[in-house]
């Protein structure tokens, strides 16, 4: 008797907890004093107890209810992951407590949990059909993340932890790259996705124009000035490199240099003029920001993603006439009689080829790691080079050779092998977009198709001088474009039976 008794209590709790928490959302008298009796337990706890503790406490409330929308709502954990990206800097700078935030972290949880939701959710779940899995992009990746798992045997490396970090990523961009394809399941879901990016793009580039314009915050010029190598790095002979919200001026003058790219191709495709003036406005924007952060391959990744451009649309006069406009207005900045400038100067130093020390610097160092990578094919293991190898394998050969370059760094660490493996795959990537762009015959979706593929090889251009690729948030729109690039041509209005 009293354990029927017991057990209908139970139950009677079980329903009216679900029917206030769940059913209501706490929007009923009990649940409004529930939260109100929360709020004076985190004030008493607050007042009396330790500041710190209901710091953690709200803290983990956050957290909990972020993790809970992501796999609820897994398109919210989608594009936050995004907003993360953007904004993780802050709690470092404006702490400024020396120690770094393991905040990179963050956006790796949001793919898995997002992906947890995917799982879970029928509409998402039946986007993944064996053409997904067929696909030779799809292909790579998976080949890539096999070969970065068999790295872990690598007998060249003698800590397993860089490696582990590293294959930790590339399941994550693996796992964004499977939730982007579920997510980017319309027409409507592609153009939402396109806007996103570029409204994150632009209020970044913003930001750092407003650093050039206005200055540095005051947490962030302490920041800045409270370590002499970041300093030193960030002030090159008197000019001061901007970096907006991202982790630093290389980081942001690639995602500027992107952006510009995928605005100007937006803008030279766009029919109407309002349209065309906002996407003009953007790329001198983004042009002006990249110029700002002093990193002279996002210059050459303007250029390159031009190229690529102009090569695929040459048979448009509206191509011709802007590659007469774009050849002067670069062979003015290169000849002009502009000397005191420093932002120009550093934008013509990108065409020194040889001639800058640091090109230099890096054609000696790819010198001295060639013996080494002619006897090892499969390189000296992840995390072996430069100040990355000399934390976690201490003593290795790489350690004096640093990787300046995306595709040295894969040359290194993974060996010819794996460069010849990453090389198929851009290939791949490039392939597929140059060929779709020219089947589809919807307009708009081949302005996206160019104007996508051309800003992501920019990203691919910069490997040759900058770690490029893997630098959030650049990384994830690189794996959501490879997402689109699957899908795109199936929402040709004009040619709907054509498949992969």
């Amino acid at each position: 008797m009293e354990r029927n008794l017991i057990h209908k209590a139970s139950e009677s709790l079980k329903e009216w907890l679900r029917y206030h928490v769940f059913t209501r959302k706490l929007t009923t008298p009990v649940g409004i004093a529930i939260l109100g009796l929360i709020a004076i337990l985190i004030s008493y706890i607050t007042v009396l107890v330790d500041y710190k503790l209901s710091v953690v406490l709200v803290a983990a409330v956050g957290i909990i209810l972020l993790c809970v929308l992501c796999i609820v709502y897994p398109l919210f954990g989608f594009y936050c992951s995004y907003v993360v990206t953007i904004c993780m800097m802050f709690p470092e700078r404006m702490m400024n407590s020396g120690t770094p935030i393991p905040t990179g972290l963050i956006p790796e949880y949001l793919a898995y949990l997002a992906m947890l939701g995917v799982l879970t959710k029928d509409q998402y779940r039946k986007q993944i059909s064996p053409q997904f899995w067929n696909h030779s992009i799809t292909i790579w990746i998976l080949v890539l993340v096999v070969y970065t798992m068999l790295q872990g045997i690598n007998p060249s490396m003698g800590n397993k932890l860089g490696w582990f970090n590293y294959f930790r990523k590339q399941v994550s961009y693996a796992a964004f790259f499977y939730i982007s394809y579920c997510f980017l399941n319309s027409r409507k879901a592609i153009f939402n996705f396109t806007w996103f990016w570029l409204v994150i793009s632009s209020l970044n580039a913003l930001y750092c124009c407003k650093q050039q314009w206005l200055g540095f915050s005051g947490f962030e010029e302490t920041w800045l000035m409270a370590d002499p190598k970041r300093y030193a790095l960030f002030v090159n002979f008197g000019f001061v490199r901007r970096f907006g919200l991202l982790s630093d001026p290389a980081a942001a003058g690639i995602l500027y240099a992107c952006g510009t790219v995928l605005c100007l191709v937006l803008a030279l495709r766009a029919k109407k003029a309002k349209p065309r003036i906002l996407f003009y406005l953007l790329a001198a924007i983004h042009f002006m920001a990249t110029s700002y952060t002093g990193t002279r391959t996002g210059t050459l990744m303007v250029v390159a993603g031009v190229v690529l451009y102009c090569v695929m649309t040459l048979y448009d006069k509206r191509t011709v006439m802007f590659c007469g406009v774009f050849a002067f207005g670069l062979t003015a900045l290169l000849v002009a009689p502009i000397y005191n400038n420093q932002i120009i100067n550093r934008l013509r130093s990108t065409f020194e080829g040889s001639k800058d020390p640091s090109a230099l610097v890096r054609d000696v160092n790819r010198h001295i790691a060639q013996p080494y990578v002619y006897s090892h094919p499969f390189g000296g293991g992840i995390n072996t080079s430069g100040l990355a190898g000399s934390m976690y394998n201490p003593g290795h050969y790489l350690n004096s050779i640093p990787p300046d370059s995306g595709y040295m760094q894969v040359m290194l660490e993974q060996g010819p092998v794996g460069l010849l493996f990453t090389c198929i795959f851009y290939f791949v990537i490039l392939r597929t977009g140059i060929r779709w762009f020219y089947r589809v015959k919807d307009e708009e979706l081949k302005t996206l198709y160019v104007a996508h593929l051309a800003a992501i090889f920019t990203l691919m251009v910069a490997q040759y001088s900058q770690l490029a690729i893997g630098q959030y948030p650049s990384v994830l729109y690189f794996y959501s474009v490879l997402a689109m690039l699957l899908k795109l041509h199936q929402y040709d209005s004009s040619r709907r039976l054509i498949t992969d």
